[in-house]
């Protein structure tokens, strides 16, 4: 199945790639095809981007929503939920926070520019970053794709203690697809790794965040690839693992890898690289237990201008810096999931897309699979991966436990509250059959690990959101 772009400026193409290997991989697989309806995701939401000639200044209408409605304020254990694209074909400038206490979703401020796909880290206790992302809008009908908007290079910084965003400064270049992690140093800079920039270049450039200069700087080298949708893992170290990604907007990914050492502000080549070729993969560092300081990396997809689904994991031995590639399996393939350290040292694999996807000179033009309404846990102390709900030996994947499934969601430790240890699932794009078409979720879920795991459903979110941000605040 084919389907061409009627738009020709570059930022066109660049989002269409970046949109490709994210949004349209869970919006468009159905019924082993691209569904020929209209579909469209995110645009600008009435709000100014801060790559457009206003610069990083909020727009008149920000400015007279945060004047007639005070932001709700949220507080420790809260977690704050920024972004993404809705239902109605916007990227969401608007936020919100999930209550643990009272078990609902509460409005805050809204961010000076709308963005899906942007990265998230805290700045420190009370303080939230956002960079990047994507403003503007994609439609597809009768396999053609219509796109406008930008990828964007400003960053914001929520503040808890008000429950309003401010302008942080600006990255050296927009990105899509990068990665942001708080280097949990002293300074409580933040790490901004890859992406795509407006031109349909895939970076191989990072930047830090300095807090107290309120600017962004360059890393000193470049990384041994080019990444975007890649993972950055902080180790107990202090140093950072970045591993694999998709290379260009023609469908490669790379099993290469890269460790940033912020005592030189630069990268080394990995000195081995993971088993397989991963993009829109998991990476999760265990902090105690048998597995300390080494990380689970699970599925994604990989390969040449098409996206094989994987259900392979590996993990990670800083010691010696090889990936060491498991001899279990989980119970089937995922991409776009999530995955969550369980305060028993367990990891939490929840939700995703179990399918592939054909790229041909970054336009996608074929896509089949499944999004997953199921979890599974991965066992540090014997290496095995157990379905929640069980293993359904007719369908060969794990039962349903999830209310809906989803993929491009986001999923939260809680830490305070009547259920704390529980993890928080909001969001993403899906529908309660797996096969059926899908569409953005304002539903959620709380997993409670308790005897096997099970899901149940929490209050709604204000917006529907998928690519959107969760970051806990302490």
């Amino acid at each position: 199945m084919q389907k061409h772009l009627h738009t020709s400026p570059r930022w066109a193409r660049s989002a269409l790639a970046g949109l490709a290997l994210v949004g349209l991989i869970g919006l468009l697989a159905a019924s082993g095809c691209i569904n020929g309806e209209s579909i469209e995701s995110p645009s600008h939401d009435g709000f100014v981007a801060d790559d457009s000639a206003a610069g990083s200044a909020y727009s008149r209408g920000h400015q007279a929503a945060i004047h007639n409605l005070k932001a709700a304020i949220p507080a420790a254990g809260d977690v704050l939920i920024a972004g993404g694209a809705d239902a109605s074909n916007r990227s969401l400038a608007a936020a919100e926070f999930y209550d643990p206490s009272a078990g609902r979703f509460v409005v805050t401020g809204s961010a000076g520019s709308s963005r899906a796909g942007a990265s998230a880290a805290a700045l420190s206790a009370t303080q939230v970053m956002l960079d990047g992302g994507f403003s503007g809008s994609a439609a597809i009908k009768n396999f053609s794709l219509t796109l406008e908007g930008d990828v964007l290079s400003g960053a914001e910084i929520f503040d808890e203690a008000t429950g309003a965003f401010s302008p942080a400064g600006k990255m050296a270049a927009p990105r899509l697809g990068s990665t942001a992690t708080a280097l949990n140093n002293s300074n409580g800079e933040i790490l901004v790794v890859g992406g795509q920039d407006n031109l349909g270049n895939v970076l191989d450039t990072a930047e830090l965040y300095d807090p107290a200069a309120r600017k962004f700087i360059a890393v000193t080298n470049t990384m041994s690839d080019r990444r975007m949708f890649h993972t950055a893992t902080l180790l107990l170290s202090g140093k950072v693992l970045v591993a694999g990604g998709a290379t260009n907007l023609s469908g490669d990914t790379t099993s290469s890898a890269d460790i940033y050492d912020p005592a030189s502000n630069s990268f080394t080549p990995a000195i081995f690289p993971m088993d397989h070729q991963r993009a829109a993969h998991t990476a999760t560092l265990f902090t105690s237990g048998p597995l300390a300081g080494k990380v689970l990396i699970t599925g994604g997809v990989g390969g040449s201008s098409f996206f094989f689904k994987d259900s392979s994991a590996e993990i990670y031995d800083p010691a010696s810096q090889e990936f060491i590639l498991l001899s279990t399996f989980m119970n089937e393939p995922r991409s776009l999931h999530t995955a969550t350290l369980l305060e028993d040292g367990s990891v939490l694999l929840a939700g995703g897309f179990s399918g592939s996807v054909a790229v041909s000179g970054g336009v996608l033009s074929g896509a089949s699979g499944l999004t997953s309404n199921s979890a599974e846990t991965f066992d540090p102390n014997t290496g095995d991966f157990t379905c929640v709900g069980g293993f359904n030996t007719e369908t060969t994947r794990c039962n349903q436990s999830m209310s809906v499934a989803r993929a491009g969601h986001t999923a939260t430790l809680l830490a305070t509250g009547p259920t704390p240890h529980r993890v928080l699932i909001a969001g993403g794009i899906g529908a309660a059959d797996p096969a059926a078409h899908g569409a953005v979720l304002r539903s959620a879920d709380l997993f409670n690990p308790a005897g096997g795991g099970s899901f149940s459903a929490t209050g709604a979110m204000s917006n529907p959101r998928a690519l959107h941000t969760a970051t806990l605040l302490r």
